[in-house]
């Protein structure tokens, strides 16, 4: 790619070097041949007015040769000019003798059409511009006169012109090349570095990043991309690494027991329908608690999946009172703190999911008769949402785990119809508020309640 962009870019400088150079040589062309011109017309005007008293062709031949062997002679010969008077009876009158205008077939179209001309000829191989016009005596042509200038001159010109553009041009395209091939090296740095890291990346090392450094511009943003790319791969791998990890600790103990249990029948004969049944309500309770190990396992590894929610907008107020009524069949006080108004994009299921782990939460650590609330508000366009309870509060040490897999915490005393959970609510409660969007934080201070703040913005 380097290559091929270096070669680009000399190649439009050729481009541009060819039209610029050929525009250039045709504007300085035009120009020192209308210059030429010009001092061409000048001279047979100032030619015309010495003349200009001759009455007849005999007069006019004498004042020609007059005028020829003055001292204009002296000036025409100096730029290289060549003068010549031909009338309708054939009388030539030049200053010079081996360059014959008389000859050249425009002016002698002349003489009989009137037209006066401009064209370019050659004489002994050097070129020539040639002005032709007519003279009048008494409103009658009675001849013509011509006058050549060198074009060698400009010859020489151009072709130096087209030697320092050809110079030029080799010299730029060099410039060009080496100045490309540098700064495209600079340039394609990064798209190296992502190479060589998306190349050196394995399963099991995703913590290489290309860690640009450099203007934030195209390439910039790639680099940018990537390491995101990158961080994301890495979170994916590491959450199916504890997904797996975290299965294969937690399943091992309820296999165990459903192993143990089926042993247990296993060595006996003829066991007992009671004992028979017992082992089978064991057995169905441990396989339904790996049926939610698994499933709340899977929600929190899907939850940073871009399809994790289903959002729609729902009215907040009665998001709340509904989980509200859902909680009053529990022995516990039910009240609301505040209701935030207005609606929210959330996916309903999911938050719903939220709360009910937290109201279990709640209802885990009160006794009977204390209260749980639920509330909301809103501040500078972040909604707030909470459930607090007045039962034992939490300790700082539980506070900072309270969120990870697993982690069940101190049994206290106040509930003392808690059952042992699997230790994913919060961390499940957490994973979801996240895939929202916003953030889950505790507080509490043991003896006095905690509540859990869910701000949303």
């Amino acid at each position: 790619m380097r290559l091929r962009l270096t070669l680009w870019f000399v190649f439009g400088v050729v481009v541009i070097a060819l039209a610029g150079g050929i525009g250039l040589n045709i504007l300085l062309s035009s120009q020192l041949r209308d210059r030429l011109d010009s001092e061409l017309s000048r001279r047979i005007t100032h030619f015309s007015q010495v003349v200009g008293s001759a009455t007849d062709e005999q007069t006019l031949v004498e004042a020609t040769k007059n005028f020829l062997a003055g001292p204009q002679s002296s000036a025409l010969s100096r730029f290289g000019y060549v003068l010549s008077l031909q009338t309708i009876d054939g009388t030539v009158i030049s200053n010079s003798q081996d360059i014959r205008l008389e000859d050249v077939p425009a002016s002698q179209e002349l003489l009989s059409s009137g037209t006066q001309y401009v064209t370019e000829v050659t004489f002994g191989g050097d070129p020539y511009r040639v002005i032709g016009t007519p003279v009048l005596l008494a409103g009658e042509q009675v001849g013509a006169v011509a006058i050549a200038g060198s074009m060698s001159e400009i010859r020489s010109t151009m072709s130096s012109l087209l030697l320092f553009t050809i110079i030029g041009g080799v010299l730029g395209c060099m410039l060009v090349g080496l100045g490309s091939w540098f700064l495209l090296g600079r340039a394609l740095a990064p798209v190296r570095r992502i190479t060589e890291t998306a190349a050196a990346i394995s399963r099991e090392d995703l913590s290489r990043r290309i860690e640009y450094q450099g203007p934030r511009d195209e390439i910039g943003e790639l680099a940018g991309t990537m390491d995101g790319m990158l961080d994301r791969l890495q979170s994916a791998f590491q959450s199916q690494d504890r997904f797996i990890s975290d299965v294969s600790h937690e399943l091992r103990t309820p296999l165990t027991i459903v192993k143990g249990h089926l042993q247990v029948l296993d060595r006996q004969d003829s066991p007992p329908p009671d004992v028979v049944q017992q082992e089978h309500a064991l057995v169905i309770e441990e396989l339904d608690r790996m049926d939610r190990l698994v499933s709340d396992l899977l929600t929190v590894a899907r939850s940073t999946r871009v399809d994790f929610l289903r959002k729609e907008s729902i009215d907040a107020d009665v998001f709340l009172e509904s989980l509200v009524s859902h909680g009053r069949h529990l022995d516990r006080t039910w009240i609301v703190d505040s209701l935030p108004g207005g609606s929210i994009m959330v996916d309903q299921t999911r938050l719903t999911q939220v709360f009910l782990n937290l109201m279990q939460n709640a209802v885990s650590y009160t006794s009977t008769g204390q209260v749980i609330a639920l509330g909301g508000d809103r501040a500078d366009g972040v909604l707030r949402m909470w459930v607090r309870d007045e039962g034992e509060g939490m300790s700082k040490e539980a506070q900072s785990r309270a969120f990870e897999r697993f982690y069940r915490g101190t049994p206290g005393t106040s509930s003392a119809t808690r059952t042992e959970g699997l230790g994913l609510g919060l961390a499940l409660a957490k994973a979801i508020v996240e895939a929202h969007g916003g953030t889950i934080s505790i507080e509490s201070e043991v003896g006095k309640g905690s509540r859990f703040l869910i701000v949303l913005s």
